[in-house]
């Protein structure tokens, strides 16, 4: 009940019309434990997943950029704060096992590295670290000899490490902290033994107890539990005198129901609970703020049998405080006091499905039109009064969406047609050049239409042609073994189905299940219009099938469009 009761209070909090919104997608592989900070610019992403690449991303392009290689060996279950336009970067495991005291300062204006005092204390991953003033304080953790709870301050100004007082309750890694004001806040985690919140049916012990460290006088003090399910191996950043924390894993280890999104208010020891991220919970990701906006990304996908690494890129605005402070631009805001790039001049609709879509404007002005597809000649036989257009494009329009690769299988694209139409052409990316069987299949796998086409490396866009019937579970694919050299890429996360494609094309699903998308992308999709004067469709729509045209007499004449035959 008392859940209940807290989500019930929440609702008038969150309803102030804050969401999550795309943003380009990260540009190389993607990965957990990713190291992730900002400065009032950019925000940066280091390491991860044993790596040692790094990227910067650039809010007023909307741009990701790669930097030079950290200095360091590839690191794992390391993390970094900044103070100012200086980040502070160490710890974690590298390839080989071992678990470094390397300590690096890094500069987010000239890409510069400079290495600092060691670590003197045990190297371990999964520490707390968190900036407070001018130092940097770390702890817990965990390494070959068990979970930590010891408590450590560096000094930025004189590049020296000393040990506080351990935190008080149990030893623990990968815990939520963050900082707020002059005091560091530490909680949650995954222990050695039961403790708060601990789930008695399952045997890692993970926690939801919360603590404050104040540097001044060097004490902890114990705050009231999380008020919901116990949790580790999310992510944490703080913002204008309040703390948050997103994502990770439940009280079992395993991936939270959603990737639920909660903010600390210190004054009172209170939660509150904002919108989720998209898609399911992630274990491990990353985050960073720039201006109003947090930034959401990287980590596992762990919610389904085969864990797999997302590239999407999500933003959540935390604060009015930031917007358009131009009173000529169409989204001015009254209540911003800091100006975030975002002021828009020209409006119209920004959908690339709708049929009115317009490339130049920066401000939806919801004079969207669906299109609905069919033929719009009056005079034909096929005349349908409710369609716009005869041709239109969808299912997903490129592959930036989610992660994936090339792909050397069988798989394909499920989808209903509810009118007849011409699969015009698609969209594909391919791994080198190929000779390719694109195949329409109906829901038992016979072939209704194919093509066979050669194709080059990377993406294109290919004629295809296939006379869709009406159908159910209708298959879009390729040969079988038509990949078994050369890949064609598939993404393998965040697909969102069903994509419907002006009334006539419903996509619901892939063979492989929703997670996966296959193959074909920005498909084209025509309905050609039966013309009257002839009184038989056009014949061009399925000229492989004509034999040969006859007139009254049985002589064979010749074929010519949009003229009388008798």
């Amino acid at each position: 009940m008392k859940k209940l009761l807290l989500i019930i209070l929440c609702v008038p909090l969150i309803g102030i019309s804050q969401s999550w919104n795309q943003v380009s997608n990260f540009i190389d592989d993607g990965r957990h434990h990713p190291i992730t900070f900002a400065n009032d610019n950019f925000g940066f992403v280091m390491a991860g997943s044993y790596l040692n690449d790094a990227y910067k991303y650039d809010k007023s392009s909307d741009n990701w950029i790669q930097l030079q290689n950290v200095p360091f060996s590839s690191r794992l279950y390391s993390y970094g704060v900044y103070i100012g336009d200086k980040a502070y970067i160490g710890f974690g495991s590298d390839d080989n096992g071992q678990y470094p005291t390397d300590w690096w300062q890094y500069n987010m204006n000239n890409d510069s590295w400079l290495q600092l005092a060691s670590f003197p204390g045990d190297g371990r991953q999964h520490p707390a670290m968190i900036a407070v003033n001018n130092k940097i304080f770390m702890g817990c953790g965990g390494n070959s000899n068990g979970n930590l709870g010891d408590w450590w301050e560096y000094d930025v100004l004189t590049n020296i490490w000393s040990q506080k007082s351990d935190i008080i309750g149990n030893n623990r890694h990968h815990p939520y902290y963050f900082g707020i004001g002059d005091f560091a806040y530490v909680g949650f985690g995954h222990g050695s033994l039961p403790g708060p919140g601990s789930n008695p049916s399952s045997s890692p012990y993970i926690y939801n107890d919360f603590y404050k460290y104040d540097p001044a006088i060097d004490t902890w003090t114990q705050l009231a539990n999380f008020p919901s399910e116990a949790r580790v191996a999310g992510n944490q950043f703080s913002f204008n005198g309040k703390g948050y924390i997103i994502s990770g894993d439940g009280d079992d280890h395993s991936p939270l129901p959603s990737g639920e999104f909660w903010q600390y208010t210190p004054s009172n020891d209170s939660w509150i609970q904002l919108p989720s991220h998209p898609g399911g919970a992630i274990w491990a990701p990353g985050t960073f703020v720039i201006g109003c906006d947090v930034y959401f990304l990287l980590g596992e996908d762990l919610n389904s049998t085969i864990g797999t690494f997302p590239i999407s890129v999500y933003k959540y605005k935390l604060s009015e405080d930031c917007g358009c402070t131009d009173a000529l631009a169409i989204n001015f805001s009254n209540l911003a006091i800091s100006d975030d790039g975002s002021c828009c001049y020209v409006s119209g609709c920004t959908d690339p499905l709708a049929l009115n879509y317009d490339s130049l404007s920066c401000y939806d002005d919801g004079s969207c039109i669906t299109p609905i597809l069919g033929c719009t000649n009056a005079s034909a036989l096929n005349f349908d009064p409710n369609a716009n257009t005869t041709v239109s494009f969808g299912g997903a329009l490129d592959n930036s969406f989610g992660a994936g690769g090339y792909f050397n299988g069988n798989q394909h694209l499920v989808f209903d047609a509810s009118k007849e139409c011409v699969i015009k052409s698609a969209v594909i990316y391919s791994d080198a050049a190929n000779t390719i069987t694109f195949e329409l299949r109906n829901s038992g796998g016979g072939v209704i239409d194919d093509t066979t086409l050669n194709v080059v490396v990377g993406q294109q866009q290919i004629t295809l042609n296939f006379d869709v019937p009406i159908g159910n579970d209708m298959e879009l694919g390729v040969a079988q073994g038509a990949l078994l050299n050369v890949g064609l890429y598939r993404n393998n996360s965040s697909a969102s189905y069903p994509y419907d494609i002006a009334s006539a094309i419903n996509i619901t699903g892939s063979s492989a299940g929703s997670p996966y998308y296959y193959f074909y992308y920005d498909i084209e999709v025509e309905i050609l219009c039966d013309e009257i004067s002839t009184g038989i469709s056009d014949i061009t729509k399925n000229k492989s099938k004509l034999v040969k045209i006859t007139d009254m007499l049985g002589q064979e004449i010749s074929y010519r469009k949009n003229t009388p035959l008798f």
